[in-house]
């Protein structure tokens, strides 16, 4: 993921925010297909570019880490943690991640997490830890509007090689899981089937390979 290839609509003060290391602590809150993910690996991909070090951790994988992957992260330029109410309520997890901000206070590590509420929406055990939290600056993601969604998904389109007609994109949209997230998922279908089959993607062929009557 890109910051190229992220439609910002409404949220474009918070995608030309994150493009910047002005803040050292971030907390991005969303609903489920907000882009929070994309953005937090766009910022990875741009840090990487200037071979910094860094850590992206993916909470929805929780059983792939121990709290232990937070060990000694204060040597890090950027820790971006998605989906951090995840292991909010483990009072383990939550003890690391206390000890993790408590060392990164005086070092120039950007810390940004992603969450679906805001950290006093979170299932916090420790109060310290939601009092170091509170400090961050809260950026909200909206959920973008059907004109919105419908460029976002073009975007994709075109940044993979092909356009999408405003028919194909609202018969989309009509027809499939409203989320951006879910629509590139079938963005990324069409491409490859059209470039198998050689087909153009107009409704039609869309209904076929998606198996709408």
């Amino acid at each position: 993921m890109i910051f190229e290839s992220f439609f910002a609509g409404t949220n474009d003060h918070i995608y030309k925010l994150l493009q910047t290391n002005e803040q050292k602590f971030l907390w991005i809150a969303g609903e489920k297909g907000t882009g929070k993910t994309h953005l937090l690996q766009a910022k990875v991909n741009q840090i990487n570019h200037h071979q910094s070090k860094l850590m992206y951790l993916p909470m929805r994988e929780l059983k792939q880490f121990s709290p232990e992957i937070l060990d000694d992260l204060d040597q890090m330029n950027l820790i971006c943690i998605d989906d951090i109410d995840l292991v909010l309520g483990s009072k383990i997890w939550e003890e690391k991640l206390l000890d993790l901000y408590e060392r990164i206070q005086n070092t120039k590590t950007v810390f940004i997490a992603s969450s679906n509420d805001s950290p006093h929406g979170g299932n916090f055990l420790i109060q310290d830890l939601l009092s170091r939290y509170s400090t961050a600056l809260v950026l909200r993601l909206n959920v973008l509007k059907d004109k919105d969604v419908v460029k976002a998904i073009q975007l994709h389109a075109k940044i993979r090689g092909f356009d999408l007609s405003d028919d194909a994109a609202k018969f989309l949209l009509r027809r499939v899981r409203r989320d951006v997230c879910s629509l590139i998922e079938v963005i990324e279908v069409l491409d490859y089937e059209s470039l198998a089959k050689k087909r153009k993607l107009t409704i039609p062929f869309i209904k076929s390979v998606l198996n709408i009557e």
